[in-house]
């Protein structure tokens, strides 16, 4: 998990494409993220070089106004405190104006789409300013967000919960009532492919308080147990098709 310390880094947002990020930035802080937002890149250099900011990582748009893509990101690294600030960019979902093969070879790491699910925007959001931390702990599993209403059932009783991010080895579960640590549940995951089912063990929860994580929605962590193993290849399979359309 990210932690809290993730958080309090900004996110510099260049609101100066044909498109704007106003929507995405107030999404984002009512997320609890800190954003500064800027209109030019001029703007944005300012910000870097100010000491008084913390910028954890970047939000552009493709057509962001500069006489070349890969030239701007490379300027907002050159003045940014961390050795390679995390740079993501933001279109209209199905614009395809400019090419991922482009955005790649211009430095950009990640993809944002506007509009975007809450689940998805903190997962991307999260997983950039990681990368100001250091390099994270290598998974063995693809971990992929996703914002889908999961059938949850602890011994008798069936309960509400949404999808925020699942891998082969295991899912976070956003609920306003979390289960306790080491409970059992069974959980009925909808996969595009059909609806995949399994059991899982309660490992972690978030909920309201001083040890509240503010990156992640309030919930629990769950470790899969005793998974079939035609399960763990549908959800791994759902995964690596989902982290596609995530980086870039």
């Amino acid at each position: 998990m990210v932690s809290n310390l993730v958080s309090n880094r900004e996110i510099l947002m260049v609101d100066s494409g044909a498109h704007s990020l106003r929507a995405l930035a107030s999404q984002a802080r009512g997320l609890e993220y800190r954003v500064v937002t800027v209109k030019t890149p001029e703007g944005a250099h300012a910000v870097l070089v100010d000491p008084r900011h913390d910028v954890g990582a970047a939000v552009i748009t493709p057509d962001m106004p500069a006489s070349s893509l890969a030239g701007a990101v490379a300027a907002l690294r050159e003045l940014a405190s961390h050795p390679r600030l995390p740079v993501l960019a933001v279109g209209r979902r199905g614009d395809t104006t400019v090419s991922r093969q482009a955005l790649r070879e211009a430095g950009v790491d990640l993809a944002l789409a506007d509009p975007m699910d809450e689940h998805t925007l903190r997962f991307q959001l999260n997983r950039a300013l990681a990368d100001t931390q250091g390099p994270e702990k290598e998974r063995r599993y693809l971990r992929v967000p996703a914002d889908w209403p999961v059938r949850m059932r602890v011994g008798s009783r069936e309960k509400e919960a949404r999808l925020y991010s699942v891998s082969a080895a295991g899912a976070y579960l956003a609920t306003d009532r979390p289960v306790v640590r080491n409970a059992i549940v069974y959980l009925t995951l909808p996969l595009p492919g059909g609806s995949v089912t399994t059991t899982a063990r309660v490992v972690m929860t978030n909920v309201p308080g001083n040890l509240k994580r503010t990156n992640l929605p309030l919930g629990m962590g769950v470790r899969f147990t005793g998974t079939p193993e035609e399960t763990s290849r549908a959800i791994e399979a759902f995964a690596r098709a989902r982290h596609q359309h995530l980086v870039i």
